[in-house]
């Protein structure tokens, strides 16, 4: 049994090749490793900025909220505009306009040798609103780029790009703040939004051809809650689509456990920045392998399925986290743990991706998209009051145990339980499509 399921997992090379041929999903894939890179610039730059000029962690503490707020505020609009207009023109325009803005804030810097708090905040707010209306775009285009067998794989290595190219990103940012300063590191997060335009522009993708006939009827209230309401009625009416989305809007109350990490650390390992940098090391390493198996392991289990376990061998994980005091087991359960998690992350994604026509795509991932970050800031805030009055340790505990009772309805859902992307022992052959 243990030789069948190997023999069906190693042999990941053809999906990749695949995707490699295929020149619209290159161009895309390396934009948004170039992308998310230069986030890491962006991001550390502000962040370190902000906390030397306050020694405030109330300030870092509202960065961190206003991160959120356009999820929670306009993913639901930005995924009818991802339904109206042409997708590729939304990903060119909305990286030009965040070029622009991070480039002014550079400016700023540059001339005045500092960062007004006023500036940081509204350069936050909108950078991450215009990554809102990007997201959707990407997400609703995929399919027609890479084919349905092909989505669970391209969706892995994006996120395995993703991790490796923040992970690197942070490290040379924080060397390039500390040789040359801050706005340098603005300037090169410029440059990445401008190198991701270039890419999209260039690259052939398919257009969007919405055949209603009030498609380029002029935008209003009235045509964004209607065409809301369709995505709503779509994700309600579709069992599985309505499971996946509440399930993924439960499993993120989870995310507490995130910012506890450090206290965890000292608490029930006694180690410093060290370890905790080892250990946030290893979730990265873990969840990379996850993305990138991902394809692999969806077509010999089954979307569903690989989305349940996840969150059920996340639980055990982090149960697993909170009894160990030793360093080594708590960096191979955290390595384990994101690559379940990843692996379940894309191919929940992508059960929602293609179990949606075109014509709604686009709105139903935004709301999914809002909804499933409406928990995070209050859960957040929650577990670190319980910390400061019963420890980590319970919290961790509860987390484990929360993920495990997700996933158990989950999998009695015959709906997610048996979801697939591809089919199952499929050999592939050639290229599904090259664009």
């Amino acid at each position: 049994m243990a030789a069948e399921v190997l023999t069906r997992l190693l042999p990941i090379q053809e999906d990749h090749l695949r995707l490699l041929r295929n020149r619209a999903f290159v161009l895309m894939w390396s934009g948004q490793t170039v992308s998310t890179f230069g986030d890491a610039f962006f991001n550390l730059a502000v962040m370190w900025v902000v906390w030397t000029e306050t020694q405030s962690t109330l300030q870092t503490a509202i960065i961190q909220a206003i991160w959120h707020l356009p999820d929670m505020l306009f993913a639901p609009i930005a995924g009818v505009l991802a339904d109206r207009w042409d997708r590729k023109s939304i990903m060119v325009w909305t990286n030009v306009a965040a070029a622009a803005v991070v480039g002014a804030v550079a400016i700023v810097m540059g001339l005045s040798g500092t960062l007004p708090m006023v500036i940081a905040f509204v350069a936050i707010f909108k950078l991450n609103s215009l990554t809102t209306f990007h997201s959707p775009a990407r997400t609703s285009i995929m399919p027609a780029v890479v084919g349905r067998d092909l989505l669970v794989a391209a969706s892995g290595l994006f996120s395995a790009a993703r991790d490796a190219a923040s992970s690197l990103g942070n490290v040379l940012a924080g060397l390039l703040i500390a040789v040359i300063g801050s706005v340098w590191a603005l300037v090169t997060d410029t440059l990445s939004f401008l190198f991701v335009a270039v890419c999209v522009a260039v690259a052939p993708l398919p257009r969007t051809t919405d055949p209603r006939p009030d498609r380029k009827s002029p935008m209003s209230v009235g045509v964004i809650v209607r065409d809301t309401r369709g995505g709503w009625e779509t994700m309600s009416s579709n069992p599985l689509i309505h499971r996946l989305v509440w399930f993924g809007v439960l499993v993120n109350l989870a995310s507490f456990l995130g910012p506890l990490w450090p206290a965890l650390i000292q608490e029930r390992l006694g180690g410093g920045a060290v370890s905790y940098g080892v250990v946030m090391a290893a979730g990265i390493a873990g969840g990379s392998l996850g993305g990138v198996f991902s394809g692999r392991i969806e077509r010999a289990f089954g979307a569903g399925r690989v989305t349940v376990f996840g969150w059920g061998i996340g639980g055990v994980c982090i149960l697993g986290i909170a009894a160990s005091t030793w360093l080594f087991v708590t960096i191979a359960l955290e390595a384990i743990l994101a690559f379940a998690l990843a692996a379940g992350t894309v191919a929940g994604n992508a059960i929602m991706v293609v179990s949606v026509s075109d014509e709604y795509r686009g709105r139903v991932m935004g709301l999914f998209r809002s909804l499933s970050i409406t928990t995070i800031p209050a859960a957040a805030l929650l577990a670190g009051w319980l910390a400061d009055i019963v420890g980590v340790v319970p919290l961790y505990v509860f987390g484990g145990v929360y993920m495990i009772c997700v996933a158990v309805p989950a999998w009695a859902s015959s709906h997610v339980r048996n979801a697939r992307v591809t089919s199952p022992n499929v050999t592939l052959h050639g290229s599904q499509r090259d664009i």
